[in-house]
């Protein structure tokens, strides 16, 4: 009220609905959908006035916290095991060992069989001329086997990230480096970002009206008006506490 703001102006820059703003100024705590959705609202809400939000949350969870019943936090709708399992239908497409040691065997076989051969056809006119150079045709093409049967091609680890939202959305997005890829931006609907690349990521979204694509695999956010944060690493997708969520606003 000090600064002139009006509630639907707070709700167009924080994406929290304006019944929810209205009933945490008015201490109806019980109208939030639960208390860990109020942590939620109350540090970004607070973060918007330039308010300490830590104070903020201590004191709620000295007063009204405590007397409220304690509620499981929600459960993400990403699938559990999602990346895991990619990971190893990759693995099981892949070729089996022994066929393998069976066919490099055969190879080597072979070229010892090829080389006898070449030195008892070898000529003796050439003084054993032919016999060298037939010996180092064949000692290349040993090499270029080996090459060709040995080559390992090198994981990168990056993990692919796409986000696209389904209706207008606070996004805060930041790599394992701590660099904002997305810098606390609203994507209208049908926008947009990526894909990009990193070994890890950190992401916060101000409701659940967005797709987000890891790997090429959707995972699913449910649709809610609150706000959600994400670690996304190789070992698997979880949801962050809203107090460890990125915001963007350093």
């Amino acid at each position: 009220m000090e600064r002139g703001i009006e509630l639907g102006e707070v709700e167009e820059a924080t994406k929290i609905r304006a019944k929810f703003l209205a009933a945490m100024e008015e201490d109806r705590w019980e109208e939030l959908p639960a208390p860990v959705y109020a942590r939620g609202f109350i540090s970004i809400y607070a973060q918007f006035l330039g308010l300490d939000d830590q104070a903020l949350l201590d004191e709620y969870g000295s007063t009204v916290a405590q007397e409220e019943p304690p509620e499981p936090i929600p459960r993400t709708a990403i699938r559990p095991g999602v990346l895991r399992r990619r990971h190893t239908t990759r693995r099981g497409l892949g070729i089996k060992p022994r066929p393998v040691a069976m066919l490099v065997a055969g190879l080597v076989a072979t070229m010892v069989l090829g080389l006898v051969v070449v030195l008892s056809l070898g000529g003796s006119d050439d003084g054993g001329r032919g016999s060298d150079d037939h010996r180092k045709r064949a000692g290349g093409g040993s090499a270029a086997a080996n090459a060709t049967t040995t080559t390992v091609r090198p994981t990168s680890g990056q993990i692919a990230l796409e986000l696209r939202s389904s209706a207008d959305v606070w996004v805060c997005l930041v790599d394992d480096r701590g660099r904002a890829l997305v810098n606390g931006e609203t994507l209208t609907s049908g926008e947009s970002r990526g894909p990009f690349t990193s070994r890890g990521y950190e992401v916060t979204v101000g409701n659940g009206f967005v797709e987000m694509t890891v790997d090429g695999e959707p995972a699913e956010i449910p649709p809610v008006a609150a706000p959600l944060g994400y670690r996304i690493t190789a070992s698997g997708v979880r949801e962050l506490d809203p107090s460890s969520q990125p915001t963007c606003l350093s």
